[in-house]
């Protein structure tokens, strides 16, 4: 049997180099890396286009250089491992190319290149190639040669001399490094291409945790262009700075969230009081927390609030350790309507011009592999997180209402540093365009968005504390009282003027949250209308499960009595008359839950009386209890006299319980235990309130919510999830049941502990 060896074309070579680097940006890229690889502290790009038919490009470094075996066995061996197995540099930088092909970025940039090299202790190199002998037809890969010869290396310092007169630049003598020269240019180079190629240079390395590389582009007869200034941005909103990593042998993520939006004097004397709030008298939300500006918080990833915690537990060994850096900037002194009012938010006065001219710029989520960008993330804004649509799905301002806050897409310039080291399972696509797509890069941007919604809830809770604060102090309906009192007055006047401004805002900004708050309620509401459709039809159907068991049960008696079935020896799987006692029991249970169903949308729910608890909770337990049983599920409830009385509608304490008792069905089966299944609602009543201790002995409280309880109660807060560690909750249950609760004043839902194991909480009604 013969054997035949793989031969690669000549051509190949041409298709590497052109139709790997998509622009000759990219190929310029990919040799600035090869030179920070060699561990240069500069990179020198010099164009000369004076001349149409002599245009040039250079590309110097003052590297560690080449010898002539690394030139044979690296730079001419397509695809070469060496800086795969080499991973660091002499002075330990992690080499940032791997693929052994960065040298082909030559052929997409000209048709003839020149390299001029020299490694400490020993001889200068010259080496030459056309690119054109690639293009002979049947000419294969190892049919083509360059040329290599030793020079002196005073011919590559006058190389430089001649080089820092045409570019009036002044690089220094070599004793190591390498030039790059290539002529004969693929792209013609106009103003917008240059400029292009300049400002992606700023962001080629990442502007937090700056290396110690400078680059410089110059372009004959221009003097637009310089040094590539990466210069740290001070004028931000909030900074944040996650590290996570191996930490005294545990894997911990380390979160530095500096605040930057408040004046921080003025939450000290003007807005005092804000501090005595319940969200805010513990860290990191009280005022010494706000002086320091900066605080940590150190948690494992599982603390932060992923969308699917089941691949985090299956996948975050592969993760590997990384850096990422935000910053959260506004482009206006508020972010959303209703925000802007400066007596509510003691924002920091600043510059929204510069703000805007940099965002544009700059705005986006970059990655870095080895201090070098890894295209096309953040390019243009590209938002690859879908901040976008996590806000569109929820456009509220931060200080609207606990919960569901997202920042938009154009307000966060990012930088996430990963290595090909410590992440070896977040490799580069081979045309170098993206990551390539698998659980591990899902899992990665599910953290990142984690880390995100840490700064997202520090906003969140912050600027809604202030909005409830100024409300209290400033009531809505004061300011529409004196704007409907000036309007009546029929006089125009600065001061009637005002008022009305300030009536305006106020049934504005109210407007915006009912609607806000009809938005969440829609798909809700759309259940109801279903079942209110289909209300007669579904009543026909609990009337016929009363008696079908019962006429099936007839009809097979007709044919065979139930003693001689059981003469045969039938199995209970087998036996009719087993089933039909089967389906008379599930024709129970589907009659429950119809009328729980019809019966949670009776307008008589929707009327507000007075009514005795004993009463509603024995209705609530014939409502459950046969559903329960099927569940295994005991419900106990105690303690209900006739003296315990409210004034409510009863179609909202059907909204709170049934909402509790749901999550509770659910904790319980998510437990997978068969013994010790049981719900207690318990009534006790003191001088001033009735109180409803609600238990379970569910799996408890989220290990995510542990630190934070209250945050179950903000929107869109869920625990729920699938088999596959989704989310599948929607997050609005206890919001609901919260936000109803509110419109009983003095009223109010907390979280406990129970003795026992589960879940706890207390529901109390001011009655005084």
């Amino acid at each position: 049997m013969a054997k035949v060896p793989f031969t690669v074309s000549a051509r190949t070579a041409m298709l590497i180099g052109q139709e790997n680097f998509s622009n000759p940006e990219g190929a310029i890229v990919e040799l600035v890396k090869n030179a920070y690889d060699a561990d240069s502290s500069w990179c020198y790009i010099l164009f000369d286009l004076s001349d149409s038919e002599t245009k040039s490009l250079y590309i110097i470094d003052s590297g560690c250089g080449m010898t002539m075996d690394t030139i044979e066995t690296c730079w001419m061996r397509i695809g070469t491992d060496d800086k795969l197995l080499n991973a660091y540099s002499p002075t330990g930088r992690v080499k940032s190319g791997a693929k052994g092909i960065g040298r082909f970025a030559l052929n997409r940039l000209g048709k003839e290149a020149q390299m001029l090299t020299r490694r400490a202790d020993n001889p200068a190199l010259l080496w030459n190639v056309d690119w054109d002998a690639f293009t002979r037809p049947g000419i294969n890969i190892d049919d083509i040669t360059a040329e290599i010869e030793e020079i002196s290396i005073s011919v590559i310092n006058d190389k430089i001399a001649r080089i820092n007169e045409q570019f009036e630049v002044d690089i220094p003598s070599f004793s190591t490094g390498t030039i790059l020269q290539v002529t004969s240019l693929s792209d013609d180079w106009s103003e917008n291409q240059l400029e292009h190629l300049f400002n992606s240079l700023q962001d080629i390395i990442p502007p937090f945790n700056i290396p110690l590389f400078n680059i410089v582009m110059k372009v004959k007869g221009i003097d637009a262009y310089g040094v590539v200034d990466i210069v740290p941005f001070d004028d931000y909103d909030y900074k944040v700075s996650a590290n996570y990593g191996l930490k005294n042998g545990k894997w911990l993520l380390d979160v530095d969230i500096t605040r930057n939006e408040l004046d921080v004097n003025r939450l000290k004397t003007d807005y005092r009081t804000l501090f005595q709030r319940d969200d805010m008298t513990s860290f990191p939300y009280r005022l010494q927390d706000f002086e320091q500006e900066t605080f940590r918080l150190t948690m494992p990833l599982s603390k932060l609030k992923l969308d699917n915690d089941k691949r985090l537990s299956i996948y975050e060994d592969s993760l590997g350790s990384f850096q990422f850096d935000f910053y959260f900037v506004k482009s206006s002194i508020s972010d959303s309507k209703g925000e802007g009012d400066e007596s509510r938010y003691p924002y920091r006065i600043f510059s929204s011009s510069t703000r805007r001219n940099w965002l544009k710029r700059n705005v986006g989520i970059k990655i870095y592999r080895d201090k070098f960008r890894v295209r096309p993330y953040g390019e243009n804004g590209d938002d690859w997180l879908h901040l976008g649509d996590r806000y569109s799905a929820n456009p509220i301002g931060a200080g609207q209402r606990l919960g569901g806050y997202h920042i938009r897409q154009n307000q966060i310039v990012g930088a996430i540093e990963i290595s090909r080291i410590d992440n070896p399972q977040l490799q580069d696509k081979s045309g170098r365009e993206g990551l390539q797509e698998n659980v591990i890069v899902d899992l990665f941007k599910d953290v990142l968005l984690g880390i995100i919604n840490l700064m997202e809830i520090d906003r969140n809770t912050v600027m809604y504390n202030l909005s409830q604060l100024y409300d209290s102090v400033h009531p809505k309906g004061k300011a529409k009282t004196e704007a409907d009192a000036a309007l009546q007055t029929n006089i125009v006047s600065p001061e009637n003027y005002a008022k009305v401004k300030e009536g305006y805002k106020a049934l504005t900004q109210e407007i915006e949250e009912r609607d806000s708050e009809l938005r969440l309620m829609r798909n809700l509401a759309s259940t109801g209308l279903v079942i209110t459709s289909f209300a007669h039809e579904l009543r026909n159907i609990a009337i016929l499960s009363k008696t079908r068991a019962e006429d099936i049960r007839a009809a097979i008696e007709n044919i065979i009595s139930e003693k001689e079935v059981e003469q045969k020896g039938l199995s209970v799987y087998e036996n009719p008359f087993c089933l039909v006692d089967d389906l008379k029991d599930q024709d129970q249970n589907i009659r429950s839950w119809l009328e729980f169903s019809i019966n949670s949308i009776n307008k008589d729910k929707r009327k507000k009386l007075t009514f005795a608890l004993d009463d509603y909770f024995a209705h609530f337990d014939l409502t459950w209890r046969n559903v329960l049983q099927e569940l295994n599920i005991e419900l106990e409830i105690t303690g209900f006299t006739p003296l315990m009385k409210i004034k409510a509608f009863s179609i909202d304490l059907d909204t709170i319980f049934n909402n509790l008792i749901s999550n509770s069905i659910y904790a319980i089966k998510e437990r997978k235990n068969t013994t010790n299944r049981w719900i207690r609602i318990k009534g006790v009543m003191d001088d001033a309130d009735i109180h409803i201790f609600f238990e379970d002995t569910g799996t408890g409280l989220s290990e995510e919510y542990k630190e934070t309880p209250s945050r179950i109660f903000n929107a869109f807060e869920s625990s729920k999830r699938d088999e596959d560690g989704n989310k599948k909750g929607t997050g609005l249950g206890l919001y609901i049941a919260k936000t109803t609760l509110t419109e009983y004043k003095g009223s109010s839902i907390s979280i406990y502990e129970p003795k026992e194991q589960g879940f706890g909480l207390c529901v109390t009604f001011r009655i005084k």
